[in-house]
C-alpha cells in the first residue's frame, strides 16, 4: 500500500482575492496540499527554481506579463511534460484552450465553472497522468 504523499501546488494568481480564496480552497479540499502563492510570471518561475513542485495552476490573464508565455516557458517542446500544469481562467476562449492544451496543459478550466472540488480533481489527475507518463509512482492523497 502506498503511503499518503503531500502534493506541492503552485498557484499564479495576480489578483489577491482570488489567490486567497483558491489557495484557501485548495487546502480545505486536503490537508496533504502545500500550496506556494505567486503573483505574477516572474515570481512563479522564481518559486519553481527553489522548490519542487508536482502542479502549476496558472491563470493566463496576468497583468504585466502573458500566462501563456509562462505556459511555453514552463513546457518547451517536452513530451511528456516534467510537470503537472492546469490553466485557470476566466478567459472563455477555444482557440485559447486548444493551444494551450496542445502545448503542454493539462487541463484549461474556468474560473466561474469550476468548483473547489472539481479543481482538486484536476490536479489529482493532472499530477497521476505526468508521473505515469514519466514512469512514476503516483502519488496518494
Amino acid at each position: 500500500m502506498q503511503s499518503v504523499s503531500t502534493c506541492t501546488v503552485l498557484l499564479i494568481e495576480d489578483d489577491p482575492e482570488q489567490l486567497a480564496f483558491w489557495s484557501s480552497a485548495l487546502k480545505t479540499c486536503s490537508a496533504h496540499y502545500s500550496v506556494l502563492e505567486a503573483t505574477s510570471g516572474q515570481e512563479g518561475l522564481e518559486l519553481l527554481r527553489h522548490q519542487e513542485v508536482d502542479c502549476v495552476v496558472l491563470d493566463l490573464d496576468l497583468s504585466g506579463s502573458s500566462g501563456f508565455q509562462f505556459l511555453l516557458d514552463l513546457v518547451p517542446n517536452r513530451n511528456p511534460p516534467e510537470i503537472a500544469v492546469l490553466i485557470f481562467t476566466r478567459l472563455r476562449n477555444p482557440t485559447l484552450t486548444n493551444m494551450a492544451l496542445k502545448n503542454g496543459a493539462q487541463a484549461y478550466l474556468i474560473k466561474q465553472g469550476t468548483s473547489p472540488d472539481a479543481l482538486d480533481k484536476a490536479i489529482q489527475k493532472a499530477v497521476t497522468t505526468i508521473a505515469s507518463a514519466l514512469g512514476k509512482e503516483p502519488k496518494v492523497w
